[in-house]
């Protein structure tokens, strides 16, 4: 028995989601894996959970803040070499043998510290390791994407393997590979049904009245998560507080599906056949390219460029019937996570890699970092 470390990100739900799906597929054969993260999704996560600091991504109106988001991530990066030292011990002492990386940056690089071997696993790398189809407009914000996630990606993983719902081609001398969606086992045992609400999902509440005003002058239910309940609500619309039971409920019996275009919603949404009006948050390229390949797959309409306008919204659910799929069976459900765990115990199965020592200039922060913090227990402590 092998023990593996998932290491993920901690502002989307969406990748807690990935990471128990994947677990599931490893411990039934055998293996034992435990969890690394912070933040949201650490909450989701059942069993043991290493913490490691949550970047944050900070979204108002569905766009990115790039520079709030500097901000609330800044103190992260200002103390990473003592994180590294923290996170290299800890894998020392858990005896751990591979590391997922599933988009987040520093148990990873701990990893690399400690000798222990790292996979990454995550759709953000359809970006980097495939050709995706994009509109020409979109060249600068894709070369821009790519380039912020290289700095995250984990030095030295290999493979890479890259969960998706569309396939476009790999990228030369790139040792990965293309599975389907991992999807939870409440998913794969749901029951479909068309005869509730309308599914919405905001994976950000501020800034959104205006959309809630649009969804109330739309002759149909809203069942809406991702907004505060304190948000005003017109009557036709419900506001529901995070729960992985009652949102899946909604999900299955759904009349159709309007959400931001995170990878994990738009699979499973997919999976039990919902018609889908994708709202990619703007500033999250992966989100437009998801939504991009929705369109082309007939499965749905998408709004890249603006906000939702109730004329929107009523015009698509005019047309949501042609948008609808058979749900997908069990083991096509299955198929995605089973490819990625075998990806993994062939990782596992490789020869484990030296420990990398960090570089002079980062060992003498990092002792720098330990001198301040030493300095400030000494100054906090009572003295008689």
């Amino acid at each position: 028995m092998s023990h593996v470390v998932y290491a993920l990100c901690g502002y989307g739900r969406g990748h807690a989601s990935r990471a128990v799906a994947v677990a599931a597929a490893l411990r039934a054969r055998g293996h034992r894996v435990t969890f690394a993260a912070g933040g949201p999704a650490a909450a989701d996560l059942p069993g043991e959970v290493l913490p490691v600091p949550a970047l944050q991504q900070v979204v108002v109106g569905n766009r990115v803040d790039f520079r709030a988001t500097a901000r609330a991530n800044w103190p992260h990066a200002r103390h990473s070499l003592e994180t590294l030292d923290r996170l290299a011990d800890a894998l020392a002492e858990s005896d751990a043998d591979l590391v997922v990386a599933d988009h987040e940056p520093f148990l990873p690089r701990a990893a690399r510290r400690a000798g222990v071997p790292v996979v990454a696993l995550s759709h953000q790398l359809v970006l980097t390791h495939t050709r995706v189809r994009i509109p020409i407009r979109y060249g600068p914000t894709a070369w821009g994407t790519r380039a912020g996630i290289a700095l995250l990606e984990p030095p030295g993983a290999t493979p890479a393997i890259v969960p998706s719902y569309f396939f476009p081609p790999l990228r030369p001398r790139r040792d990965a590979t293309l599975v389907g969606p991992t999807l939870r086992d409440d998913v794969l045992e749901a029951r479909p049904s068309r005869d509730g609400p309308v599914l919405v999902y905001l994976n950000e509440g501020a800034g959104m009245d205006t959309f809630l005003a649009a969804l109330g002058c739309v002759d149909a239910e809203f069942a809406v998560y991702g907004v505060p309940d304190r948000a005003p609500a017109p009557p036709n619309v419900s506001l529901h507080a995070p729960d992985r039971a009652a949102f899946l409920r909604d999900l299955s019996r759904s009349r159709a599906v309007i959400a931001t275009a995170g990878f994990t919603l738009l699979s499973e949404a997919l999976h039990v056949g919902k018609p889908i009006l994708a709202l990619p948050n703007r500033g999250f390229f992966e989100q437009t390219v998801n939504a991009l390949y929705l369109e082309r797959m007939g499965r749905g309409e998408a709004i890249h460029t603006r906000a939702a306008r109730a004329a929107d919204i009523a015009g698509f659910l005019d047309r949501a019937d042609r948008y609808a799929a058979t749900p997908g069976t069990r083991a096509e459900g299955e198929a995605g996570r089973e490819a990625a765990a075998d990806r993994i115990e062939a990782a596992l199965a490789a020869p484990r890699p030296h420990p990398v020592p960090p570089s002079a200039l980062a060992a003498w922060a990092l002792a720098r970092e330990r001198a301040q913090a030493r300095e400030r227990a000494e100054a906090a402590s009572p003295h008689f």
